[in-house]
């Protein structure tokens, strides 16, 4: 009889333990709901805080690594290069000199994936607008690299 109890007690456990775990619907695994999407495509700047920019960004995110081409105070392009990661809907890139951009950002990309929006996680956030397009040519073959420390705008 004793050993009944515990067959029973054991027995219960472990079908306690199954019913917790994960099942194939996501069960008890916390889904976060605010999936950023796939950002690997090109990008412009057309909108900081609602405003037309008085400047060039572009944007290339591929394979864990972004680029940014940068006309600010001259006319020729900078190029900016490292790594970028998505957690949720939160993305954060670090340059390639060690430099980790000024400070997060909370993204969303529009239904029909045409927009991308980035509001940086600081006390007083600012919103910058993209929408897909294909860097012209010109603007990679003619961008200089340069060091994040050096930079006038920080993603």
């Amino acid at each position: 009889m004793k050993i009944f109890k515990i067959c029973t007690i054991v027995l219960s456990f472990f079908m306690l333990m199954t019913a917790c775990g994960k099942d194939d619907k996501g069960g008890s695994t916390p889904v976060v709901e605010n999936e950023l999407g796939d950002i690997e495509f090109e990008w412009k700047l057309v909108s900081v805080n609602g405003v037309e920019p008085e400047f060039t960004v572009y944007l290339s995110f591929a394979g864990g690594m972004f680029n940014i081409y940068q006309q600010i105070y001259t006319l020729d392009y900078v190029l900016y290069e490292g790594d970028y990661d998505v957690d949720g809907n939160i993305l954060s890139g670090i340059y390639y000199d060690g430099e980790i951009w000024k400070c997060d950002y909370e993204g969303e990309l529009s239904e029909d994936g045409s927009t991308l929006t980035l509001v940086s996680c600081e006390t007083n956030p600012i919103t910058n607008v993209y929408t897909l397009c294909d860097i012209p040519a010109e603007v990679i073959e003619e961008a200089t690299t340069r060091t994040a420390v050096e930079i006038d705008y920080h993603l």
